[in-house]
């Protein structure tokens, strides 16, 4: 267990046995993109125990994916003066998001993202970023299609190179993929914007090349999707899509057999429950890491339960 984790519940030993004095919880505003669907459940879940425990209530807010309303929710939240803010962040490049919590953090509230950071010089003051470990995701996924090509075979990364989770999770593939010399990475275009129409577009140029491709890595589900349209409608069925996100679309794209067979899911439950460990270590006032990673696994058709 992280160090930063066992200061949490070390911590959690104080304030439990101090909850009951008579005065109101604490509050932590909790920012999510949307409030619907497995994925913000999952967060949720992980989330209330530890906060139940430890005396403190959660205020939680979706954005229904509006950027520019998630920015007035942490705005709200710093009038409230609430104890700490954990928020996904619709899109960690926007200004409106980025702005919001520099805002925050120089009102003394303390920010932590949660299952996806924020990027540019206004997230700098972000505490923690507590999220899928994405090298070991990538590690994972290039592991796997290692061994399915064990003949050899070439690969495309459906890259995003701006992004620093998608850095990692190619660094983790090339990693592993270092063990399978006779597989190799044959491209690794760059997909901006990156749109599951981008991603149907680079794949359909690649596969219309005059070059065998075997497999597509998707550094997010959309992407991999994007890919699996464009697979699909040029009826190649010697060709493959792996994807990271486990998001439900998917996962039932995995169930029903088609080219997208492999995908890298993260452990939300676990995300949000040390998210809420962790803002409760810092607010007592001891030092956590910056990144708390927590471990990803595969969903296959295999993992999944389908017949086969």
């Amino acid at each position: 267990m992280p160090t930063s984790l066992r200061a949490a519940l070390a911590a959690a030993l104080v304030i439990a046995g101090c909850r009951r004095d008579g005065h109101h919880r604490r509050q932590i505003g909790v920012a999510l993109p949307v409030d619907t669907g497995t994925l913000a459940s999952e967060l949720r879940r992980g989330m209330q125990p530890p906060a139940d425990s430890l005396g403190f209530e959660l205020l939680l807010v979706a954005a229904n994916g509006d950027p520019v309303r998630q920015a007035a929710q942490l705005d709200s939240f710093v009038t409230r003066r609430v104890a700490a803010v954990l928020i996904e962040p619709v899109d960690g490049s926007d200004s409106a998001v980025t702005g919001a919590i520099g805002r925050a953090t120089r009102a003394r509230v303390p920010v932590f993202t949660v299952a996806a950071g924020a990027a540019g010089a206004a997230a700098t003051p972000v505490v923690a970023h507590i999220g899928s470990d994405d090298r070991m995701g990538g590690e994972l996924l290039g592991w796997w299609v290692g061994n399915r090509l064990q003949g050899g075979g070439n690969i495309v990364i459906l890259d995003q190179p701006g992004v620093a989770t998608a850095r990692d999770r190619v660094a983790g593939i090339r990693l592993a993929l270092s063990r399978f010399p006779n597989v190799r990475v044959v491209a690794s275009p760059a997909v901006e914007p990156a749109s599951r129409e981008a991603a149907r577009g680079k794949t359909a140029t690649l596969l219309g090349a005059d070059q065998r491709i075997d497999a597509f890595l998707g550094t997010s589900d959309e992407l991999a999707l994007g890919a699996l349209e464009a697979v699909e409608a040029a009826g190649r069925r010697d060709v493959f899509v792996v994807g990271f996100g486990a998001i439900p679309e998917a996962r039932a794209a995995i169930v029903r057999g088609s080219a997208l067979v492999a995908d890298v899911m993260p452990d939300l439950y676990t995300i949000g429950r040390y998210a809420v460990l962790v803002a409760a270590s810092h607010l007592r006032g001891n030092r956590v890491a910056s990144l708390v990673p927590v471990a990803v696994h595969l969903v296959t058709r295999d993992s999944s339960g389908a017949p086969p």
